[in-house]
């Protein structure tokens, strides 16, 4: 099986491990700087907020900051970029995603109620980019659940947003040219049968991951 490095050293990573398993990859999980030839592809999951310094902002808004992780997660994901491994980014991850290709973070959302984490996940609906991988994976419509106060401000270099909440915050990303995506819901945790009926199954994503891994490394 193809192996894959979560990169945290903050926060939990049970449901990502089991997401990978479960689309059939091995992961492997370190808060340390790794050598990148030892790894199929990267995973950035969820976590605190990304230094804003890092986007050249003053805080505003932001919290449960860890730079020393926000700077090793920046300088993995330009090496597994330099070898065009696939790197899959939730929440957290897809917003670093854009911090490392030049672009910025809303640091606190005026609406936040709609999506941040309150005695659980929220759930709202979003809508796919027509052709896009997601609207592929899950058509139109679909609800997605949600657990963040922050989003993306300015797109980065070569990315394109092909998913958006009905309030249009960025839920979904694709890089052009490399084997780069990310989104800002949690498809790790709904993977299980206790998901509720209306939100969609998170196993697709982590399926595409998987291919990507296969097709880049052939």
């Amino acid at each position: 099986m193809k192996t894959v490095l979560i990169s945290t050293s903050t926060h939990k990573a049970e449901n990502y491990c089991k997401a990978l398993q479960e689309a059939g990859i091995t992961p492997v999980v370190s808060g340390n700087m790794e050598d990148v030839s030892k790894y199929d592809g990267l995973l950035l999951p969820g976590g605190g907020d990304i230094a804003p310094i890092l986007f050249h902002e003053r805080k505003n808004g932001s919290r449960d900051i860890c730079i020393s992780e926000d700077i090793i997660q920046l300088l993995l994901f330009d090496r597994f970029l330099e070898q065009k491994k696939p790197i899959f980014g939730i929440c957290k991850g897809m917003q670093l995603i854009n911090v490392a290709l030049g672009g910025s973070i809303l640091q606190d959302l005026p609406a936040r109620g709609i999506h941040d984490y309150h005695n659980g996940d929220r759930y709202h609906i979003t809508r796919a980019l027509p052709g896009s991988l997601l609207h592929t994976l899950y058509g139109t419509d679909f609800v997605t659940n949600s657990a963040h106060h922050q989003s993306l401000a300015a797109i980065g270099k070569n990315l394109t947003v092909i998913q958006y909440s009905y309030d249009k915050i960025p839920e979904g990303i694709v890089c052009e040219g490399v084997p780069i995506f990310g989104v800002q819901w949690h498809p790790e945790r709904l993977l299980s049968k206790k998901r509720p009926a209306y939100a969609v199954s998170g196993l697709p994503l982590f399926i595409h991951l998987r291919k990507l891994l296969e097709v880049t490394h052939q």
